[in-house]
């Protein structure tokens, strides 16, 4: 009966909801926005930015490029360290870029790789994406590299790098220790080796190397700040202006960037959306609110375009929270992580969720609130990562709003209202996902290389599961008969687990919609796709 009366309520609510739309439409009444462009043509200007690289849109760096580049192929022998250091947000991962993919820079140097360091650092995992970067990939090395100790990695990575003149570029790097650790493994024998490294910390930069002085990026000037807003906002070439009622309040706005290209490209993918006066004072107006109550500049900015996102893209900004620091994110995986979470909806007969989730995508990237990281050779947007500034942000605005819960230490402890838990550091009681653990929407474990214990599927956290992620955790166990008593599951990845059964229970998840179980079959010698 109780059911009953809920199904005549949601029927109620429908039949209104269908009035209000038709009332719309006879009024003519529109979306915010609507009527200044069409779908189609708002979509192909999307993609048109999509596809521009930001070495390609920033402004200013010119000068320190050049520096940099000579500095990396003067004359000598000897391994050098080069330093890039700056406040967040300033722009030393996009200079390094320039930097790393420089015709000159390339023609020298015969072996090139690149790791994010970031602060959550992880020695062995950043050894192992060197190696990977230096060697053919194949299931033997893979396995290898599982296999070996922080010592037989450094010993690889050496002997890889030791007849080579190479280039590494050592991203974002906080700690000295970081460094120490590193450094052991890069061989200075005489082959003109170099490292570039980037980071906050003066102190990091220079006990890299106490003998140069890094090169610490500046603010940008006035007119490269407005010519680089110009391009993110207004998509112009660098001699096109601004419509001249805009571009007194533009101004101001860019003033208050005070220099710093994130804040400029942020708060230039918002204004690109609005194309009137009052939109653009209004945000000017609440940029001052919000440094009244004591955000610095980027801070500001950076929850004036959060506070600016549609429902549906705050979700999936919140989402790429869960991600760990300086993750490069498969757009594929996303797309069907969203679709799982039912978020996303057909906006017309022939648009699938899918691409719904595509173009929120590619939405995102032109506001500037997600970098593209990879394009597909038919210029779609094959993989993401979020700046470490707008993940902090994620992250907290989704403690404020109660959103998610990263597991990121051993002694933490599983909030009582948390629907979506990222496990990135294992605790001491691997057992912790017990019947006291809220019920769960998502659970998803990163860098987690082996969970030896089992999971109990019939604890009542698993009854509201949606997501669950075990991608390349070495599962000391076959998959539990017990994970067909999670009814709602619709995402299951276990791609990298090395499972090699499934249980006859799967077949009682009637709503999954994705099983990635790729992965190598040790016993057969093969590759087993998507399934």
């Amino acid at each position: 009966m109780n059911l009953n009366k809920v199904g005549k309520e949601i029927e109620s609510l429908r039949m209104r909801l269908k009035e209000i739309a038709e009332s719309r439409q006879e009024f003519g009444i529109k979306n915010l926005g609507e009527g200044m462009t069409t779908h189609g043509e708002e979509l192909q200007r999307i993609r048109r930015s999509s596809r521009l690289s930001e070495d390609k849109d920033i402004v200013g760096f010119e000068e320190i490029t050049k520096s940099l580049v000579e500095e990396l192929l003067k004359e000598d022998e000897n391994r050098r360290v080069v330093s890039i250091i700056g406040m967040g947000g300033a722009g030393k991962t996009t200079l390094a870029k320039k930097v790393y993919n420089h015709a000159g820079v390339r023609g020298t140097f015969n072996c090139r790789a690149w790791v994010c360091v970031s602060s959550s650092y992880n020695h062995k995992e950043r050894l192992r994406t060197i190696i990977k970067q230096l060697n053919p990939i194949t299931n033997e090395l893979l396995d290898m590299l599982e296999k070996m100790d922080e010592q037989d990695l450094e010993e690889r990575l050496y002997k890889d790098l030791q007849d080579e003149c190479y280039l590494v570029v050592l991203d974002d790097v906080w700690e000295e220790e970081a460094w120490d650790c590193l450094a052991r493994a890069f061989p200075d024998v005489c082959t003109s080796s170099r490292l570039l490294l980037t980071s906050r910390n003066r102190d990091v930069a220079q006990h890299a190397d106490a003998y140069r002085h890094p090169y610490e990026l500046k603010t940008l000037g006035q007119e490269d700040s407005w010519q680089l807003f110009l391009k993110k906002a207004l998509g112009h070439g660098a001699n096109a202006g601004c419509p001249p009622y805009l571009e007194e309040v533009g101004r101001e706005i860019v003033r208050r960037c005070a220099g710093l290209p994130l804040a400029i490209t942020v708060i230039a993918g918002l204004l690109g959306k609005k194309k009137l006066k009052s939109e653009w004072d209004k945000i000017l107006n609440n940029f001052g609110t919000n440094l009244s109550r004591g955000q610095s500049g980027v801070s500001a900015i950076l929850d004036l375009s959060y506070a600016d996102l549609p429902p549906n893209l705050k979700f999936c900004f919140l989402y790429l929270g869960l991600f760990p620091e300086d993750s490069v994110i498969s757009v594929r995986k996303l797309i069907h992580m969203w679709v799982a979470e039912g978020i996303m909806q057909k906006r017309d007969a022939k648009n699938l969720e899918e691409t719904a989730a595509y173009d929120d995508v590619e939405r995102l990237c032109s506001r500037n609130m997600v970098q593209v990281a990879e394009m597909t050779v038919d210029e779609r947007i094959k993989s993401c990562r979020v700046h470490d500034l707008l993940r902090e942000l994620a992250i907290r605005k989704a403690e404020d709003e109660n959103f998610f819960q990263i597991h990121d230490t051993r002694d933490n402890e599983i909030s009582a209202k948390s629907r979506y838990l990222a496990v990135h550091v294992l605790p001491l009681d691997e057992n912790y996902l017990v019947s006291s653990t809220p019920p769960l929407r998502s659970l998803l474990f990163f860098n987690i290389r082996r969970y030896g214990k089992g999971i109990s599927f019939s604890s009542k956290s698993f009854r509201k599961l949606r997501i669950l992620d075990f991608e390349n955790i070495g599962m000391g166990y076959n998959l539990p008969k017990g994970i067909g008593e999670v009814r709602l599951l619709r995402y299951l990845n276990l791609r990298g687990t090395f499972i090699t059964r499934l249980p006859h229970s799967v077949g009682c998840l009637r709503y999954l919609q994705t099983l990635d179980i790729r992965t190598k079959l040790r016993a057969l010698g093969i590759l087993c796709d998507t399934f």
